[in-house]
């Protein structure tokens, strides 16, 4: 039976010898396999997946998240799924109402909760004095 020993890594089998204890060798890539590279896009699509989750979080009773696409498109989703590679949902605005809608997170430029237009899409309000 081993006993251990003062020296780290070995031990002692009861006939005095020391052995090396058995240590996992090196992970290596093999011959002529490459090793997978992050896709070039990689930061465009780590950017869209931080911004879609982070409207996600926030959606209300609802349930719609608004989507805007780097084409400049904009989206009006329901029932959002997020998965590994891209998210889906069903369309309010934006598209065929009721159609499903899976994208990549690359095309994702901002998302925010909600389905209502903001301050920018808002049509300009051209002021005409009253007059008495």
């Amino acid at each position: 039976m081993p006993s251990p020993s003062s020296e780290s890594g070995t031990t002692a089998p009861a006939n005095g010898t020391k052995q090396q204890a058995a240590v996992a060798p090196p992970q290596v890539a093999l011959e002529g396999i490459p090793l997978a590279a992050p896709p070039a896009n990689f930061s465009a699509e780590a950017e869209g997946r931080r911004t879609l989750s982070t409207a996600f979080v926030r959606v209300g009773p609802d349930g719609h998240l608004t989507v805007e696409l780097r084409d400049g498109r904009v989206l009006v989703l329901r029932n959002v799924v997020m998965r590994a590679k891209d998210y889906c949902g069903v369309q309010v605005s934006g598209g065929a109402a009721g159609a499903k809608y899976c994208g990549g997170y690359t095309e994702v430029a901002a998302a925010r909760p909600g389905g209502g237009p903001t301050g920018s899409e808002l049509p300009e309000v051209v002021s005409r004095p009253i007059k008495s």
